[in-house]
């Protein structure tokens, strides 16, 4: 009786601190960035200084960032996560996510996860030039990033990052089943191979370009083992250990440049 009064107190006082040891679940925050720059700073352009702000103020939250295959891990009852994780994602793969991201991310031991279009890239190679404003990483550079401790990178495919003819990977009007589905796994796998081949693992992240899909896009990609899928809809993500509930549909905060990071996280993500 005296060992259940006991326990019973040492996991009161662990809940009241913000740790829950016999939780099998977290609250997961995803940011969705894209461009850091200090300039055109917009909806989809935040500025390095707003970047450190909101790394800082993450840190000081107590939140610990993690990369989309922690969470996979976790899913799979491989890994643990940390009490309060958060995931940090840039679309597009500009080259400013290496030339101010990724340096912003050391200063706070913050991870982030970066989804590239593999044709961007390829159309960087020869290119001398290096803009943080228009710029996209190259392959020397993706290779590097990738390879590394701080950045994962994820499939954002290969040349759909467009409106027309289709709207990022949804099916086209009049299109059949089948040519749908040599699609999206002709160009997946290209971008996929390309990473591959640039930072040395094959990629389970998939990123839906505009966040648009149709019926049938993500038992395409389960069946080519892609095994989580970032999306543009907002929302918080409860991810459970032992069950890949919710890893196919995971939900992002746009994060605007047009607002302060006090305001972005209170009202937005409400943290």
């Amino acid at each position: 009786m005296k060992k259940f009064v006991f326990a019973l107190i040492v996991s009161v006082f662990l809940c009241a601190s913000g740790f829950a040891p016999y939780d099998d679940s977290r609250k997961v925050p995803v940011i969705m960035y894209h461009s850091v720059c200090k300039t055109n700073v917009g909806e989809y352009v935040v500025s390095p200084d707003a970047l450190r702000s909101d790394f800082k103020y993450l840190k000081d939250k107590g939140y610990t960032a993690v990369f989309v295959s922690d969470i996979i891990d976790y899913c799979d009852g491989k890994a643990d996560l940390p009490p309060k994780p958060v995931l940090l994602t840039f679309d597009d793969g500009f080259f400013n996510n290496a030339y101010y991201a990724e340096k912003i991310a050391a200063e706070y031991g913050m991870k982030i996860t970066v989804s590239v279009v593999g044709s961007y890239v390829a159309a960087e190679d020869g290119k001398r030039k290096r803009s943080p404003v228009y710029s996209y990483l190259n392959r020397e550079e993706l290779s590097r990033l990738g390879r590394g401790k701080i950045v994962e990178i994820a499939n954002h495919t290969y040349d759909m990052h467009h409106t027309s003819p289709r709207k990022g990977v949804r099916r086209k009007k009049g299109e059949s089943a089948e040519d749908y589905k040599n699609a999206i796994i002709a160009d997946s796998e290209k971008c996929r191979e390309l990473i591959k081949e640039s930072c040395g693992y094959s990629t389970e992240v998939f990123t839906y370009p505009f966040g648009c899909y149709s019926g049938g896009t993500n038992e395409i990609l389960h069946s080519l083992g892609y095994r989580a899928i970032l999306t543009c809809k907002g929302g918080i993500n409860v991810f459970r250990k032992g069950s890949a509930e919710g890893l196919d549909r995971i939900m992002r905060y746009n994060r605007s440049g047009h607002i302060s990071t006090e305001k972005f996280f209170s009202s937005v993500m409400r943290i």
